[in-house]
This record gives structure tokens, sequence and C-alpha cells, in this order.
């Protein structure tokens, strides 16, 4: 698959984001706050610390938590945050089991937030490359998002600053411009860092609508009918995000 994507495509009923192109460095940059306790829903590990009550590895202590998300050694992350270690004993078996169904099947049987946990997320890299990422309070993926897309940029045009002649930074995209893409992303939507295109001091992202059977793992979108419906473009003399619709059907299925 294409490096130079971002793909999206939301669950509204649990806060759910499939994600494709926006890096763990991402969501972990964009944090409020770094976690305090993780439960890791991957295969138990004997020589790291074991809750002896649910059965699962755990990562105590933001400093802990932080050198998790941030070791390059981890292939595969799949955990659940929770407030409070005591209430680690007050978990139920069947909550047990569900949460054994989150990490295995890497979907949900029950609502992923828990009463007991006080999670505000549940982090699940699937196998094909993709991320299925659960967000309690759902604002909180648009500052992943705003982060990941200035990412590929800075990646694509290391030098992207200069070519504007100004040693200015790219500003943030506002959230509200990015909640715009709300019902493209219900479908499934991907933007393209590999056609952007850069005119009259500005810079042009093309989004796609796609449909949510689409397989993010090839590249057939771009030999399909697939159309682009609309770009966000960032105005640098302006210093202000936009989003153009150019398919406003798109918008309203």
């Amino acid at each position: 698959m294409n490096a130079d994507i971002v793909y999206v495509h939301l669950e509204t009923v649990s806060n759910l984001i499939l994600s494709y192109g926006v890096s763990l460095q991402d969501f972990a940059g964009a944090l409020p706050h770094v976690p305090n306790h993780l439960l890791l829903l991957t295969p138990v590990d004997l020589d790291d610390e074991v809750d002896p009550h649910t059965g699962f590895n755990v990562i105590s202590g933001s400093p802990a938590v932080a050198a998790y998300l941030t070791d390059s050694h981890i292939t595969t992350r799949k955990w659940i945050d929770f407030a409070h270690a005591p209430y680690l004993d007050e978990v139920t078996p069947n909550e047990v089991a569900q949460l054994l169904y989150l990490g295995h099947a890497y979907t949900h049987l029950a609502s992923p937030f828990y009463y007991k946990l006080q999670n505000d997320y549940v982090y699940l890299d699937l196998p094909d490359g993709t991320v299925k990422t659960y967000y309690r309070h759902l604002n909180q993926f648009y500052v992943v998002l705003n982060r990941s897309l200035k990412r590929h940029l800075q990646e694509k045009y290391p030098d992207l600053r200069f070519l504007f002649r100004r040693r200015s930074l790219i500003q943030n995209v506002d959230p509200a411009v990015l909640r715009q893409l709300e019902p493209l992303f219900i479908d499934g939507a991907l933007l393209s860092f590999e056609h952007v295109d850069i005119r009259q001091r500005q810079i042009h992202i093309p989004i796609w609508y796609l449909n949510s059977h689409f397989k993010i793992m090839n590249d057939d979108w771009q030999n399909t009918d697939q159309e682009q419906v609309a770009e966000l473009i960032y105005d640098h003399d302006q210093k202000k995000w936009r989003l153009n619709i150019l398919k406003p059907a798109a918008f309203n299925h």
C-alpha cells in the first residue's frame, strides 16, 4: 500500500476509527496527557508484569507507558488504558471475556468504554496494517488527524516552508474544518499526499470518497471510478485551512 495516504472510516455508534496512515506517533503525540496505566490485550508475556486478577500484562506509571508507546522494537500494540489499578480487582469474568475477544477478534462485544476502567481509548494494530482506535471523546481524533496530516506533508515536502520563501510553519487544521469530513468518514475517505498540488501559494490535498467495503491494503482505488469529492486547502498568506467541496452529494448521503 502507498504510504502517502491517510484513510479514515468512522463508526459513530462506538466512536471507532479504522485508519491507515495515522501512526502511533501521531496518536501519542496528540494525547492531552499520557495514560497512567495500560492493560495489554496482546498475548501474555510472563516475564513482564501480569495483573493477577485479569491475567493481562499491565504497564503502570506515565514514564513506563510513554516508553511503551515510543518503543520502535514493538511491532504490534493492542491495549486499553485504565485510570486506577485497584479497580482491576472489580472487573468481572464476563468483562475479562469481552476484553479477550476485543484483543483477539479486533471488535467489541459490548461498549468498549468500561465504568470500572474509566478508559478513554482502545488501540488495536490489525494484521493488515490498519489500526482501530476507540475514542471516548471523538473530538480527540481530530487532534490526532491534524497531527498526521501535517506529518505527511512534512515528510512529502521536507522543504515546504522554503517553497513559499518564508520560514513560517504550517498552521494546525481547525478541528471544525476536519469535522466537516464526518459524512465522508462514515463510509470511508482517503486523503492522497501523492497527488498534492501546490500552486499560487496554496497547498491542495485531494480527498476521495470510498465505500465501506473498500480494501485498503491495495492501490486499486486509483484504477476505479472512485471520485475526488473535496480537497483540503492551506492558504499560506492567510495561514488558514479550509475545505473545498467539489461533490456536495457525497456529503448528503
